[in-house]
């Protein structure tokens, strides 16, 4: 899995100020006061920003690059309706060689490797001998599997990255959707660090208290219900919700 940020909003902390000043008069004055503020009296406002009505947040953009993910994380992943995407097609594309994402559950089990393995085999050559066959790709492709990697262009703006950092980072969410999110968070903080306080889910020092609360129960054999309802406790939390 690689995520690669490509494109962003470069003027993003002016903008930002700019969108929020609308009890201010709108205009080329505007714009070169909030220029010519000084870096800290920007990062004040930003801080005030990140904990206000995020309307204004929507006019900073960023786009990933996300490549080697499961078409299994995609499907949840396209589920964001305020994102934009462009994803790699198989109804035109010979998928012959494959790639496929392996879950960890999987992955460290030899037994159900080997049986994993054995299956994604039995598909590539079922697939290819339907090619050979002069059956149309679009047609093959009904038989390939839903972890078969593929990759995808994703636009969201600081908004709605916001939102998903609240819902998309618990321990109830796919482990692949928890690396690619990571991945694109920390994207956006090689380019804007000040981006951590609109991105972070408040009270994260309880979260993390919580969270070790409940992996520490989970190796005392704690039933599936009581696992899922502490992870369920500590996304409302995240959420901002009661």
């Amino acid at each position: 899995m690689n995520v690669k940020l490509i494109d962003y909003t470069s003027n993003a902390v002016d903008k930002l100020i700019y969108t929020k000043s609308t009890r201010l008069t709108q205009g080329d004055d505007t714009r070169q006061k909030i220029k010519a503020m000084s870096t800290d009296e920007k990062m004040g406002e930003l801080a005030y920003m990140a904990n206000t009505i995020p309307s204004s947040w929507e006019f900073v953009n960023y786009t990933f690059e996300i490549s080697g993910v499961s078409r299994a994380f995609t499907h949840q992943f396209v589920r964001t309706r305020t994102g934009c995407y462009a994803q790699q097609t198989m109804r035109l594309l010979n998928m012959e060689k494959f790639e496929y994402v392996t879950g960890p559950t999987i992955k460290h089990d030899e037994d159900a490797i080997a049986i994993y393995d054995g299956a994604m085999d039995m598909i590539q050559n079922t697939y290819d001998k339907l090619i050979e066959m002069g059956v149309a790709v679009e047609d093959a492709r009904g038989i390939l599997p839903t972890n078969i990697c593929t990759n995808i262009i994703a636009q969201f703006n600081l908004r709605t990255l916001a939102e998903m950092g609240k819902s998309r980072t618990g321990k109830r969410t796919q482990n692949e959707y928890r690396d690619v999110f990571d991945g694109m968070f920390n994207a956006v903080l090689e380019v804007h660090p000040w981006a951590e306080s609109f991105l972070c889910p408040k009270d994260q020092d309880r979260l993390k208290m919580l969270e070790d609360l409940i992996e520490t129960a989970e190796q005392r054999s704690i039933s599936t219900d009581e696992r899922y309802a502490g992870w369920k406790a500590i996304d409302k939390i995240r959420k901002g919700e009661k």
